[in-house]
């Protein structure tokens, strides 16, 4: 499973066809992206994410419109263009961890 990290930053998508299109990273992972645009972007389009001077290529999936914020876009991720923190990290970037929750026995929980 593709852990998805929280983020936000200015980052612009470059079409096949040449075109650009500014776009907020909302949420960021190895294997895909959700991006949140101006504009709606088709389904199957191959698309760049042009951000802290690097590229990722990707494919466009599942846009939804908000009527208040826009497009959210879903990118897979080539394999060839795997995001990792160590190469750029989003200006915001919020890394929640996952921790384990321990289930008590009953009598334990609730002191009887």
């Amino acid at each position: 499973m593709d852990q998805r990290y929280f983020c936000s930053d200015l980052v612009n998508l470059t079409f096949s066809d040449g075109r650009c299109q500014c776009a907020n990273l909302e949420e960021i992972g190895e294997y895909s992206a959700l991006v949140l645009t101006e504009q709606p972007v088709p389904r199957g389009a191959k698309l760049n994410i042009n951000c802290g001077g690097h590229a990722l290529d990707g494919i466009a999936g599942a846009c939804k419109f908000d009527k208040i914020l826009g497009y959210f876009v879903e990118i897979r991720l080539d394999a060839a263009s795997r995001w990792s923190a160590q190469w750029f990290a989003p200006e915001h970037f919020l890394a929640l961890t996952r921790t384990p929750t321990r289930a008590l026995p009953l009598a334990m929980a609730s002191g009887y």
